[in-house]
């Protein structure tokens, strides 16, 4: 059967959903753009910038495809520890969207069609970054089609694993990305240089589709304005994001210096810059975990930050011995303060500081409720299920909790710009740096936060490694971090404990 079955002849922008009366969506239409991956091809691969519709498309394409003709589908991730890291949501959104449930039989681990034999089923093709999946590959080998979303993460060395995996006769293997580095393997193989013909034997064997939002008829309005607020105050941003332009090495800051500049004084340039809030630290510990490896020892110094509202209020650094004295150093500085929450970063050696301050109060006279918490940077987001933008979750943007505190002190800088710039801003997702802290320190700080580049896990952003950092010359971020910290959401449900 025709991989067309299913599509309506007709394109039309109403939101694809519930059929007449309320029954299944059996024909539904997709943007005119994908209409080549309507035939027979060996490799369909679609890539450009966010609001695309790349992935939704190829699986509404796939969705027909199983309950139509029985399609096999295997959809691989790079890496996947758990379902969620695969395209499962959506696949799943899919058959709800057009009332297809009564078709599908959805368990925890795979998607199935009984009426036709169809299936869905999720694997990474790596075990993890150093091994394939040689086996478990292996038994893909009578699918009818592969999906590879995120592809942007797929080596040479995956890539060369797979290929010879789906060898069905008529098997398919559909790939969309967001290109991250023009030396990405992917993008070079289907886009720079690719190594595959557009055609061979007479018929279609290579489709390549570069697809923007601009292609999408569903484009939604509240992507619409966030693409244009972030073509005004990030351009280079915008072209990656939104036009799927693979970025250069300069351009992957995850906050960027004419940001940081902006905040500088804010407070004294907004009109309605908000006054008074929470007194919140961030306390950074010398040492910590890269990868696996613990590192006790560290020329690293200690950092401390405090924020009153959204004012940076200060700045501390130091050396100590261990990560109790630094604990120690700290505390006076707390209470001085009067903070009334100090994240303390706790993987790693800094695992007993959180006790220690917490002895430290009981003993201070008078006594001071302050909530202490521990902050591990490798953890799950917090609240990943919240919304961080139309169609995204926390959980959907960002790999773990260092990467929300980044990203989000990213979106709080990059509003502050838009702010000193005449652009639309949220007032209270501002931040100021005075220009009366210490200027080493804040020269420091200007510099730690502009160091560390956006990398990408299964389309999910990371923060670039320590080890990573050093090798491009640069120290540890400290004192960036302790910001990063002091400006992260507060987990209201474990503060609540210290009140």
């Amino acid at each position: 059967m025709s991989a067309a079955t299913g599509f309506s002849d007709e394109l039309t922008c109403e939101a694809p959903g519930i059929g007449h009366n309320g029954g299944p969506v059996f024909e539904c239409p997709i943007p005119a753009i994908f209409q080549p991956f309507l035939q027979p091809a060996r490799f369909k691969v679609s890539y450009g910038g966010r609001g695309s519709s790349k992935t939704r498309t190829v699986i509404t394409i796939l969705v027909n495809n199983v309950l139509y003709s029985g399609w096999r589908v295997v959809c691989f991730r790079e890496l996947m520890e758990a379902i969620a890291e695969s395209s499962y949501q959506e696949i799943v959104e899919e058959i709800e969207r057009r009332n297809l449930g009564a078709y599908f039989d959805i368990t925890k681990t795979e998607i199935s069609c009984p009426s036709s034999g169809g299936v869905f089923k999720f694997s990474g093709i790596r075990a993890s970054s150093k091994r394939l999946q040689n086996q478990k590959l292996k038994g893909f080998s009578n699918f009818d089609a592969a999906f590879i979303d995120e592809g942007e993460s797929i080596t040479k060395e995956s890539w060369n694993a797979l290929i010879p995996t789906m060898r069905k006769s008529g098997s398919e293997i559909f790939v969309c990305f967001n290109p991250a580095s023009p030396l990405d393997f992917i993008y070079q193989a289907f886009v720079t240089d690719p190594i595959y013909p557009a055609e061979l034997h007479g018929r279609p064997y290579s489709i390549v589709l570069k697809v923007n939002y601009t292609d999408n008829p569903f484009f939604p309005q509240e992507l619409a304005d966030d693409a244009a607020l972030m073509e005004a105050s990030d351009p280079e941003l915008f072209r990656h994001v939104y036009l799927g332009e693979p970025v250069a090495d300069n351009a992957l800051a995850i906050i960027k210096p004419a940001w940081i500049e902006a905040s500088i004084d804010a407070h004294l340039h907004i009109p309605d810059f908000p006054m008074g809030g929470g007194k919140i630290g961030g306390m950074d510990i010398s040492g910590g975990v890269e990868g696996d490896v613990i590192a006790p020892k560290s020329n690293d110094p200690n950092a401390l930050a405090w924020r009153y509202g959204c004012i940076l209020s200060g700045l501390e650094e130091w050396h100590d011995d261990s990560p109790n004295k630094a604990a120690a150093y700290a505390h006076p500085i707390v209470m001085r303060e009067g903070l009334d929450t100090l994240h303390i970063d706790d993987i790693g050696v800094g695992a007993s500081v959180k006790g220690e301050f917490e002895r430290l109060e009981a003993e201070a006279n008078p006594p001071r409720k302050t909530a202490y918490i521990g902050w591990t940077a490798s953890e799950s987001p917090l609240e990943p299920d919240r919304e961080y933008q139309p169609g995204k979750t926390h959980g959907d943007m960002f790999a773990n909790l260092k990467a929300q505190g980044w990203g989000t002190l990213a979106d709080r800088f990059r509003n502050t710009w838009q702010a000193r710039n005449g652009l639309p801003y949220d007032p209270d997702q501002l931040i100021s740096i005075p220009l009366g802290l210490p200027a080493k320190l804040r020269t420091k700080l200007q510099g730690e936060l502009s160091q560390p580049r956006r990398e990408s896990v299964n389309g999910r952003m990371k923060v670039e490694g320590k080890k990573s950092l050093k090798q491009r010359g640069f120290p540890s971020h400290n004192l960036a971090d302790a910001v990063v910290m002091a400006y992260a959401k507060v987990d209201e449900g474990v503060a609540a404990w210290f009140l």
